[in-house]
This record gives C-alpha cells, sequence and structure tokens, in this order.
C-alpha cells in the first residue's frame, strides 16, 4: 500500500512538472464532482508522460518480485531457462547483449542454454548460468530441441526463447514467474507476454501490448512466440512423437500445442513487457508463418501471405452452404437504398441468399415505386414496420420473416465493394463456436470505419483503430487481420439465427437506436461464443446518413439514456476490453 502510494506521488509530481495544465484541469473536474472523469484523465495524463513503459516495468518488477518472494516461504515459484541459439551470419557482439540481458534478470534463469552450428567462442565469461550445448544445430527450433531435452533432465519448468538481437528487459522472468506462482492447471500453460519493438534510428521503442489468448488472431498472426516462455514437458512431447512431423519454428510449436484436436495446452497472458525486439521484428518472415499455419491446420484450408508478416487463412465452405437472410431496415433515403439492393442483388457472388427489406414507413413516391418494382426479384421481400424509428424492433420483427440459417444484419448506407464479402463472413460464422462476424468497414474516403469494437473506450465502446488508412499498418497490423473482438457493428454483421434467437434478437425496450448492436454481442460471449471480425469483407459506410447522429440535439436526450443503460449493465466505465490493453489510452479508437 506504502509503495503503490509513493508511486502514484512521484507521477503526480512527474505531472506536475511536465504538464501543469492538464493537472489543474484535472483537480477542477474533480472539485466540480466529475471524480470517474477526473480519474479517467489523470490516468491517461501519467500514461502520456516520459518514460512511461518503463517507469511501469519497474513498478510492476517491483510488485513481482515481492510476489516470489512471498511465494518462496509457502512454496517455490517455477524455475525457468532460456534459449539463445546463435546462427551463422549472426553478430556475436549482439548475441552477447542478449546473453547478458538473461544474466541479469532480477528473477534469476536456472540455466542459459546457447546453440549454435559450430563451435562458439568469444561468448560472456564462463558461469554456472550459462551452458553451450555442443551438438551442431542448424536452427532455431532445432537447437530449442536440445534445450527442452537439457532443461527436462534437470527439472526445469519453462524455456524461454531469446532470439539474437532481442533482450529481455530486467523483470521479464520475475513477470512470469510472479504470474504463474497461483496458476492452478493440469498441464503448465504457454506463457506470452508484451514487448517493446525497437523504432529505426533512435534508442526509443514502441510497446507493443498484446490482447489477451485469441486462438483466431493468432492463426492470423504470430504475437505470441517473439515473447514467450514453453512449458518445457508439453512443448518436448511435440519433437518425440513418432507420428507426427516435428514443427518447423516456434510459432507452428504453439499453434500446435494450442489448437485442438491436441488435448489443451492452454495460454495465458501475462500483463508485463517480457521481450525487447529488434525493428521490424513482428512483420518479418510472412511466408514462413504461412508455412506453420498451412502445417498446422486442416488441408482444406486456404492460407496465404497477408500484408506486413500475417497470414490469410480461409475455412473451407460447408456443403451445402447455409442460406443467408440479408436484412436492410430502410426508411425512404432512396439513393443509399438502391446502391446498397444492387451491391446485394447483383455483385454479391454468395449464392444462396434472400434479401428482406424492412420498410420503416417510406413515404417517398420513388422510395414506393422503387420497393415495388424490386419484388419482382424472388429472392427480396418487403416487410413494413410502420412504427416511430426503433432500429432494434425494426430488425427483431424482420428476423421472424427470415428463412435462413443465418442473419445478415446490413444497414442501407452499405456499399458493396467486392463479391466474396459475405462468402468471407460465412467462412468464419459456421466455425464451431463462433457468434457473431463483422466486416472492414470503410468511409468513403477509404479511411477505417469499423475493425472491430472495443469495450471501455470512452467508457463506453469504441470502433478500434477508426480514422486509419486502409493500407497502412496502424497498431501492429490489427485492422489486416482475422481475429476476436468483444463486438462487431450491425451495420454489417452476421449471426446464426439460432444464435440471435437465444439472446433475444436486439434490445429493443432500452437500446432502441445505440448500443444495441454492441449489447447483442456481449450477451453472445456471456453464452461462451466468440465474435470475429474480418478484415476479407470490406465494404464502404456512409455512416448515419440515414438515421443522423447520436450527438445531434434532437437525439441527445435518447443517447444519454441508452448510454447509461448500457454503461450499468456491461460495466463498461471500469472494463478492460480483452482486445484493448490497461496501458493503452481508454480514451482514444486510436491505439496509442
Amino acid at each position: 500500500m506504502k509503495s503503490s502510494f509513493l508511486r502514484q506521488l512521484r507521477d503526480i509530481l512527474l505531472l506536475l512538472a511536465c504538464r501543469p495544465d492538464r493537472l489543474a484541469l484535472i483537480g477542477w473536474w474533480r472539485l466540480s464532482g466529475k471524480k470517474l472523469r477526473a480519474h479517467h484523465r489523470l490516468q491517461s495524463a501519467i500514461a502520456a508522460l516520459p518514460f512511461a513503459n518503463e517507469r511501469w516495468m519497474s513498478d510492476a518488477g517491483s510488485e513481482d518480485m515481492s510476489a516470489i518472494a512471498a511465494a518462496r516461504i509457502s512454496k517455490g515459484p517455477h524455475s525457468f531457462s532460456v534459449h539463445i541459439h546463435i546462427a551463422n551470419d549472426d553478430d556475436w557482439r549482439v548475441a552477447r547483449r542478449a546473453i547478458e540481458s538473461a544474466l541479469g534478470q532480477s528473477e534469476k534463469p536456472v540455466r542459459i542454454f546457447v546453440t549454435a552450428p559450430r563451435a562458439m567462442n568469444g561468448l560472456p565469461a564462463a558461469c554456472d548460468l550459462v551452458c553451450i550445448l555442443q551438438e551442431p544445430c542448424q536452427s532455431r527450433i532445432a537447437g530449442l530441441e536440445l534445450s527442452l531435452a537439457a532443461a527436462e533432465e534437470l527439472g526445469i519448468d519453462y524455456v524461454v526463447p531469446l532470439a539474437v538481437g532481442a533482450m529481455l528487459p530486467r523483470h521479464s522472468l520475475a513477470g512470469y514467474a510472479a504470474f504463474n506462482r497461483e496458476q492452478r492447471h493440469e498441464r503448465l500453460p504457454i506463457l506470452f507476454g508484451d514487448q517493446l519493438e525497437d523504432l529505426s534510428h533512435s534508442n526509443a521503442a514502441i510497446g507493443w501490448f498484446k490482447p489477451l489468448w485469441d486462438q483466431r488472431m493468432m492463426l492470423s498472426q504470430d504475437y505470441i512466440s517473439s515473447a514467450c516462455a514453453l512449458p518445457v514437458t508439453s512443448a518436448r512431447r511435440f519433437f518425440v512423437k513418432k507420428d507426427v512431423q516435428a514443427p518447423t519454428c516456434i510459432y507452428e510449436l504453439i499453434l500446435l500445442m494450442s489448437l485442438p484436436p491436441d488435448t489443451g495446452v492452454s495460454v495465458e497472458k501475462v500483463q508485463r513487457i517480457t521481450m525487447r525486439t529488434v525493428t521490424g521484428d513482428w512483420c518479418t518472415d510472412g511466408d514462413a508463418r504461412s508455412q506453420a499455419v498451412q502445417n498446422a491446420v486442416p488441408e482444406n484450408a486456404l492460407v496465404s501471405a497477408g500484408p506486413f508478416g500475417t497470414v490469410q487463412l480461409r475455412w473451407p465452405l460447408p456443403q451445402p452452404i447455409p442460406k443467408v437472410s440479408i436484412i436492410v431496415a430502410t426508411r425512404d433515403k432512396l439513393e443509399l437504398l438502391q446502391t446498397c439492393v444492387e451491391g446485394v442483388l447483383f455483385q454479391t457472388a454468395y449464392p444462396d441468399i434472400e434479401l428482406i427489406i424492412a420498410d420503416n414507413d417510406s413515404r417517398e413516391t420513388e422510395t414506393l415505386q422503387y420497393l415495388d418494382e424490386i419484388l419482382k426479384d424472388p429472392r427480396v421481400r418487403v416487410v413494413r414496420w410502420p412504427y416511430p424509428f426503433n432500429y432494434s424492433a425494426i430488425n427483431n420483427f424482420a428476423a421472424g420473416h427470415a428463412s435462413g440459417e443465418y442473419l445478415c444484419l446490413l444497414n442501407n448506407d452499405i456499399e458493396v465493394l467486392e463479391p466474396q464479402w459475405l462468402e468471407e463472413m460465412v467462412r468464419e460464422a459456421v466455425q464451431p463456436g463462433v457468434g457473431a462476424v463483422g466486416a472492414r468497414l470503410l468511409y468513403p474516403d477509404r479511411t477505417i470505419q469499423h475493425a472491430g469494437v472495443a469495450l471501455g473506450i470512452g467508457n463506453a465502446a469504441g470502433h478500434a483503430h477508426r480514422g486509419l488508412q486502409e493500407d497502412e499498418a496502424g497498431y501492429f497490423a490489427q485492422t489486416h487481420i482475422v481475429r476476436g473482438a468483444s463486438a462487431v457493428t450491425a451495420a454489417c454483421m452476421l449471426v446464426a439465427k439460432r444464435h440471435f434467437d437465444a439472446v433475444g434478437g436486439l434490445d429493443e425496450d432500452a437500446l432502441a437506436v445505440a448500443y444495441n448492436d454492441v449489447d447483442l454481442c456481449l450477451k453472445l460471449r456471456v453464452r461462451g461464443l466468440v465474435n470475429i471480425y474480418t478484415p476479407l469483407a470490406t465494404l464502404i459506410h456512409h455512416e448515419s446518413k440515414s438515421r443522423g447522429l447520436d450527438f445531434a440535439p434532437e437525439h441527445l436526450e435518447r443517447y444519454m439514456r441508452e448510454l447509461a443503460v448500457f454503461q450499468q449493465r456491461w460495466g463498461a466505465a471500469e472494463v478492460v476490453d480483452p482486445w484493448h490493453h490497461p496501458q493503452l489510452n481508454r480514451q482514444s479508437e486510436v491505439f496509442n
């Protein structure tokens, strides 16, 4: 308690020295009774101070070392070793720095195993911790296999792979050890942490603050193997099995350990920075990563390299393919509706659809004539909802008329860009345990409008990475990968009708207009389902051109009422989204 108070006092004094204006404003909010706003603004201001990552690592390290000391009184914490493989073309001075970072850990490793394809000289002075394994190893994964065997003989619990060029921050092993001291698993889990990525031509580094374990994301991006700790016994058996091919890299090893039908090595996130990597390390070796995924998934899955070292995995479509009922709620605005409908009917390749237009009391002659005209297409139905606008009620009503296995909720201001959009969403939605699937939506200027929804942003929910150019990497390519999300927008959402019905559809009583889609997704998560964001389906969204903006004066009272319901129901003012991070700014949709 005393150390926590001293750290807070230190941060406030630093804020006073660097940004007295912000501290004064925070004080004014607190004196005005807006304590929650003052608290969040204080945390954001402190996070933006110089050396924020370094201060956090130091504070966290002190906490972890205290926890480890307490654990030793009752029982010893799990033991760790480090493995370093020095390739033929590696700079040995860089390798020495990696080894020295392992030697300098606050929680000492039992051993530092070093492997190489040849004899080694010039390493740090011999000590009890450094063990040079003399058998030549032509690859890093071959060296890891030797280290796992040596660690198992010594009864060591974990091996931490350390790439030449990377370094372990001082408290890395302490972070792993402190986290794992209270774990109760039948088998030790794979552990992974956050990392610092060096910036080019600078001594500075950017933090890669990662989400919790997301199996679907791991198949799109290797966000674990560069900063992980592998349980020795579980990892080694993938090298000694006679009926399977040994993994070709650490990424593939983690996939094989964590994916079904293997009987479950769990993966746990440690909210600590546990590695510092070289510039660009996160987005290299795209072809090798694609091959690793191909080796780990069924043969009929389509795998290719994606942008920025990512992987594009397309699950096979079931046969016969399921029917999709596309629901478009509309009221007049013919220019929007016509673009949307023609995109669905004539620019969408998916062969088994019905289009249900839920007409919310259109009055304009041109719109009514158009609705009559498109009814000539046997795939189209029009249902009437002649009542005040209630987005939830309109879509629930239309869903009651749907004959498809899946519902696609689609705004009337959506513009189809590519014919495979619905097919890509179905590939994800048919997977076991999947709830809602959302697309990547772009503004007309081709910047990101939707790439998944993160709970807690703005103390409610925000669109992650909004405003980013579609082809930019942004925050570690998060807009470019298929991954989990707390929620996705109903502007373009695919969900099995059975799941939609099981949670009662959209909340038409308390959330008539705002947050009903996020609420639906969170109800799906409560049922154990995973929501998925896929950029392989990309469309244009002319956002709110039909219903207007929530902050318009005539809508503000209704919006604030719905916001209060949403915040209370889901604790949105305090919760940290599993795909966000406590160190990221809760007031920004751009991850920083």
